[in-house]
């Protein structure tokens, strides 16, 4: 095969980024300082930090001695008094007495009455007893939907497990019985 005087394809694409190296180097080493260059600006910085640190010592030693602390807090003690109120005599709960409580299931609380209705009306479609409170916090309507009240543990297990199957986390209220 007969070479035609053709330059091959790699030369073309060798030769100019060799070239492009070269010139990138010397840009370089034109900003390089000389190494005498180097050593001054190696003694300014060493100079500046001495300084900068002589001055934060100072500045220290000053804002420490202006701020020492002044303990008057045992004078003010001495000064007060506390009341103390006339409380009853603590009585104990019987050992034989068990505290009885109701739990009630707090399932949503929307700003909507139909909203609120509507999950309402949900829940009593799958047994679970569920009403309705509103009330008014910061000049705002809120109505709640509550499910309960339950005096049996299980069974509020098992209405928590039938909210939980349908998403909701409901919060929990214990209410003590009295008698």
């Amino acid at each position: 095969m007969a070479d035609n005087g053709k330059i091959p394809g790699w030369v073309w694409v060798t030769t100019p980024a060799l070239a492009l190296g070269l010139l990138a180097g010397l840009g370089y080493l034109s900003t390089v300082p000389a190494e005498d260059g180097v050593a001054g600006v190696k003694q300014d910085v060493g100079k500046v930090i001495k300084e900068t640190t002589q001055q934060l010592r100072d500045d220290t030693k000053a804002v420490t001695e202006a701020a020492k602390p002044s303990y008057d807090f045992y004078r003010l003690l001495e000064k007060q008094t506390v009341e103390v109120p006339e409380v009853e005599a603590y009585r104990s709960t019987p050992k034989d007495a068990v505290a009885r409580y109701e739990y009630r299931l707090q399932a949503g609380s929307f700003r909507s009455v139909d909203d609120a209705d509507r999950l309402r009306a949900e829940l009593l479609l799958e047994g679970l007893p569920a009403y309705l409170e509103s009330s008014t916090v910061n000049a705002s309507t809120w109505h709640r939907v509550f499910i309960g009240p339950f005096t049996d543990r299980s069974k509020l297990n098992k209405a928590q497990d039938m909210l939980a199957a349908r998403n909701i986390s409901p919060l929990v209220l214990k209410q003590k019985i009295d008698g």
